[in-house]
């Protein structure tokens, strides 16, 4: 199956579309068109969001409480690569990260695309540490645990994979110009146990504790994800930005049994997004979150597991991660705010494993923050009131 991916790249690169010069350009233009890059599936529309929230706040929130945590089936068994393996695609690049309600008049976060990265942004040069977030560092003695130290973008994503079961990863707010994308494993989006399915009854709640939803809930509207992953379970391409309604806060009801759903607004207005990076240097300082223990700090390295065909593959040493946590370089504790450059796909001999975010995930990206969503209307909940049952 790799080579079948490796031959449709060299065929692209011989009629001139994936050339370097195309991976970074200032227009509208995505970085790779030479093949159908992206895979997408629709989650829930307007019609859907009740029932799925109904599904997860039932029973005083029985389902999130028994959630599991979800890891492939599949086990990754890498190891360190001395040559090869992980490479930029193209000149590096990313997009600014966003705080929670940019000030009237200033720029949203949004970064072009095209040229070289502004001041702050990730490129090729280690950045300045003096602001760096140093708690929670791997080997150090402040143990950081609770939810109030991890940045409002964390958080977790619920859904039902194909043994029916409830399960969840972690996921992150990503800046995007609608504020509404999510990142996490690409197996936290799409089913690789059944076909390319989407997960059921996805959901994305930033700062979940156990009886605290703080910033609401947010129901996934539709995931993105690389060909290669949704087609050859790729796990170079383990990766997916899920476009998520606006977020919805439980309030008592008047109503026994019921629960009203006051919206929330945009993701990333409520939370902030995170910036993104694509063809970094490998070898750069990365903070890695999840929801649940300490974040974990390190240098990454490169990995390959050639019995999956998986080259393009970094590794960061800790066991302190979930499948679907985010990998963040220039992180500044100041904002809590750095740019995703990798997510935890599972682990391997002590070490944490993300794909390597190149070009082409930047194309995956770049389609998914097409996608506009906005508030579920009261017409969608059939009494005609942002109400539903949760007996």
């Amino acid at each position: 199956m790799k080579r079948v991916v490796l031959a449709a790249r060299r065929t692209a690169a011989i009629a001139g579309l994936l050339c370097p010069a195309a991976l970074v350009v200032s227009g509208p233009l995505s970085p790779a068109h030479a093949y159908d890059i992206t895979a997408t599936r629709p989650l829930a529309g307007e019609a859907q969001v009740p029932s799925v929230l109904a599904y997860w706040l039932g029973g005083d929130g029985r389902a999130l409480t028994a959630a599991t945590p979800y890891t492939l089936r599949t086990k990754v068994t890498a190891r360190q690569a001395e040559r090869g393996g992980a490479a930029a695609d193209g000149r590096p690049g990313g997009v600014r990260p966003a705080d929670r309600k940019p000030a009237e008049g200033k720029p949203s976060g949004d970064r072009p695309e095209g040229g070289a990265p502004d001041t702050g942004t990730p490129g090729t040069r280690a950045p300045d540490k003096s602001g760096d977030d140093k708690t929670g560092q791997d080997g150090n003695g402040a143990a950081v645990s609770k939810n109030i130290n991890l940045p409002a973008t964390t958080g977790r994503v619920f859904f039902l994979a194909s043994d029916g079961k409830p399960h969840w990863c972690s996921g992150t707010s990503v800046q995007s110009p609608h504020r509404n994308l999510v990142a996490t494993a690409g197996h936290c989006a799409f089913d690789a146990e059944n076909g390319d399915a989407p997960m059921k009854n996805w959901i994305f709640v930033p700062g979940y504790a156990p009886d605290a939803l703080p910033f609401g809930v947010y129901v996934g509207k539709q995931a993105f994800t690389h060909h290669d992953f949704a087609t050859y379970r790729d796990l170079d391409r383990d990766y997916a930005f899920v476009a998520v309604h606006n977020g919805l806060t439980p309030q008592p009801s008047r109503a026994s049994g019921r629960v009203r759903l006051v919206d929330g607004g945009r993701l990333a207005d409520g939370v902030g997004g995170q910036g993104l990076a694509y063809n970094q240097e490998v070898g750069r300082r990365t903070v890695v979150f999840g929801p649940s223990g300490r974040p974990a700090r390190g240098a990454t390295f490169r990995l390959q597991d050639p019995a999956l065909r998986a080259d393009d593959l970094l590794g960061l040493k800790s066991s302190r991660t979930n499948d679907g946590s985010s990998w963040l370089i220039g992180y500044r504790k100041a904002g809590r705010l750095g740019y995703l450059n990798g997510v935890t796909i599972a682990t391997s001999g002590g070490s944490a494993v993300s794909p390597y975010f190149d070009g082409e995930l930047y194309s995956v990206y770049v389609a998914a923050r097409k996608i506009r969503s906005g508030a579920v209307p009261a017409g969608a909940f059939r009494d005609g009131a942002n109400e539903i049952n949760i007996l």
